[in-house]
C-alpha cells in the first residue's frame, strides 16, 4: 500500500471528508485530493499535524512500516476498545478538531 491509499484509508476510517481534513490541516480539499491521487505530498511542517489528526504514526503513514513488536494501528485501536460503546466514542472524539479534544480533555480532567 503506498502513502496516498495510506492517508486515504486513514481519513475514512475516521469518518472524515477531504474537506474535513483539509480544514484541521489549514489547506485545501485540493490538496487532500492530489496527496492521495499522489499528484502531490505534504510538507514536512504539516507531517506532525497530520499524525495527531489522523491518530496514526508517521512509520505507519509515511513508509508503511511498523515499529517492531508494535501492532499495525488498527489492530491497536481494537485492543483498546472493551465495548461498541467505547468504540463509538472513540471514533467521535477523533472526529473533532485538535482544540476541541484538548477542550474537552481539559474539561474531563
Amino acid at each position: 500500500m503506498s502513502f496516498p491509499e495510506r492517508l486515504k484509508a486513514a481519513r475514512l476510517a475516521l469518518g472524515l471528508t477531504q474537506e474535513q481534513l483539509g480544514f484541521e490541516l489549514e489547506v485545501t480539499k485540493s490538496t487532500i485530493s492530489a496527496w492521495e491521487n499522489g499528484r502531490d505530498a505534504p510538507g514536512f511542517r504539516l507531517l506532525p499535524k497530520l499524525k495527531v489528526v489522523l491518530g496514526v504514526s508517521l512509520d505507519h503513514l509515511i513508509c508503511g512500516d511498523v515499529a517492531e513488536g508494535a501492532p499495525e494501528p488498527e489492530a491497536e485501536y481494537g485492543a483498546q476498545v472493551r465495548n461498541d460503546a467505547e468504540a463509538q466514542l472513540l471514533k467521535l472524539y477523533r472526529r473533532l478538531p485538535v482544540k476541541r479534544r484538548q477542550g474537552l480533555l481539559a474539561m474531563i480532567d
